[in-house]
């Protein structure tokens, strides 16, 4: 399981260093789910408007492939309540996305109107402190690390008694992540034997979500 920790880590890295990231969003959903499989889904919902909007495609089917179109790497993150609580919100690092977007204005306002009126788990607060949707330009020192950090952190509250595992989760499924790169030849696709592991390791908890 380490050396497919740090495979997972090499491969999202991988992405970053090809298509820097160029925004960071948080969203928080209003049935507060405590399963990352309802987070993923809720997830999956608004990416596929999101990718549309902005493709102009009018179904999920006609998108493009990334690296041909707008890319994310969504994460689902734990947040213990006072009570002892866990429930789940969302990380989303956009990329691929030159002259999209000008400002973090702009991105708030599709995710959060244009689009998130039409979301009906997207928490429409926008009271500071419990904003359904933050945006954020992306920055290397903080961000790259963000979700890895607060990985570790996690591993030390013990969270075991509400879920089955303390590794913070990549969303496979609702993430686009490239080939790993070849040194010499390029990108080629990853060796079977670890696309089958990772894959193994997704399907083994959840179709969408794979740990890092």
């Amino acid at each position: 399981m380490k050396n497919l920790n740090i495979t997972t880590k090499r491969w999202i890295w991988n992405t970053w260093e090809h298509y820097t990231p160029e925004w960071f969003v948080t969203i928080l959903w209003n049935d507060l789910p405590t399963s990352p499989i309802t987070s993923s889904s809720h997830t999956k919902h608004l990416r596929n408007k999101i990718l549309c909007e902005v493709s102009g495609a009018r179904r999920c089917g006609d998108l493009p492939e990334f690296p041909d179109r707008l890319g994310i790497t969504a994460f689902q993150e734990r947040t213990e309540m006072q009570k002892g609580q866990v429930t789940f919100h969302t990380h989303l690092h956009l990329y691929n996305c030159t002259s999209l977007w000008e400002s973090s204005e702009q991105l708030h306002c599709l995710i959060r109107y244009k689009i998130g009126n039409r979301i009906e788990k997207l928490l429409k607060s926008t009271r500071k402190g419990n904003e359904g949707v933050v945006v954020r330009r992306w920055e290397e020192e903080h961000h790259r690390y963000y979700n890895l950090k607060e990985m570790e952190r996690q591993k030390k509250k013990v969270l075991t008694r509400y879920t089955q595992d303390n590794d913070l989760l990549l969303d496979f499924e609702n993430s686009d992540l490239l080939p790993m790169e070849s040194q010499s030849h390029g990108y080629k696709r990853l060796s079977s034997a670890t696309d089958q592991s990772l894959r193994s390791a997704v399907k083994s908890k959840r179709p969408e979500i794979t740990h890092i």
